[in-house]
């Protein structure tokens, strides 16, 4: 990946982690200020979005800093890291219903968590594919075809002007397919991986594999807010896969 590629997309993920941290701070000082103990449900959702900002932005820096050559799946980590953190704009519903803060029109933030969702999901797709070993000679076409396809999906869906609804993932009656779909790219996704492992027997792919597993199902279970112990242990799943990715990254950017 070309180098101011990749720390353009660097400067943007701490832009945006500094950004919901902001957000994040600013809702525990309202429970703080109020002197109202907030619910499990909030402690848990705020907990597990600073897991989603944090740790991705870390592995990505440790990364950077110590491992310079070149892998195929190196070349879109810098994208995968950036979508986890965007995703953590699912969090701007829950933070207006408990400041009465609305930072964004409903609308676009409904667009932008579709994006975020959907982007995330086909990036972790090309990771998998990229593994396994399918030619990558133009996967940097297919993959900016990938993000301008997924953003023309978000924005031709149907929005509700109702943010209260935004706050499982999506904003309208039709996202319910957009979840289906993320869902069924995310079971593909981690079947691609095991694929990948088998395909190479070597310990460092094998690792590499399972690591990426655990970020895809941490990832998946922290924004899919099925349940509060499944967003606990994601969230802790997620910071075992980033540490993992850390030490066996060994050839990346």
């Amino acid at each position: 990946m070309n180098k101011l590629v990749s720390r353009a997309v660097l400067i943007i993920e701490i832009i945006l982690t500094l950004l919901f941290s902001a957000i994040i701070i600013d809702t525990c000082l309202v429970y703080y200020d109020s002197g109202i103990n907030p619910s499990f449900s909030i402690i848990t959702t705020t907990l597990s979005m600073a897991i989603a900002i944090i740790f991705p932005l870390a592995a990505h820096i440790v990364i950077r800093l110590k491992h310079r050559s070149n892998t195929p799946e190196g070349e879109i980590l810098p994208f995968l890291f950036l979508s986890i953190t965007l995703e953590c704009v699912s969090f701007l519903p829950t933070y207006y219903i408990e400041t009465g803060n609305l930072l964004l029109d409903p609308i676009l933030i409904n667009v932008l968590i579709r994006f975020a969702f959907i982007t995330n999901a086909l990036i972790f797709m090309f990771v998998a594919l990229l593994l396994m070993g399918v030619n990558n000679n133009n996967y940097l076409s297919y993959f900016i075809l990938s993000v301008i396809s997924a953003l023309i999906l978000s924005i031709m869906a149907p929005n509700s002007s109702a943010i209260q609804m935004a706050g499982s993932n999506f904003g309208s009656d039709y996202d319910v397919y957009f979840n289906f779909a993320i869902t069924l790219i995310t079971i593909a996704t981690i079947v691609t991986f095991i694929g990948a492992a088998v395909k190479d027997k070597m310990r460092h792919s094998i690792e590499r594999c399972i690591t990426y597993i655990l970020i895809t199902i941490g990832n998946y279970g922290i924004f899919s807010k099925t349940s509060m112990i499944v967003t606990l242990i994601s969230s802790v799943i997620m910071i075992i896969g980033s540490l993992m990715l850390m030490i066996t990254s060994k050839e990346s950017f």
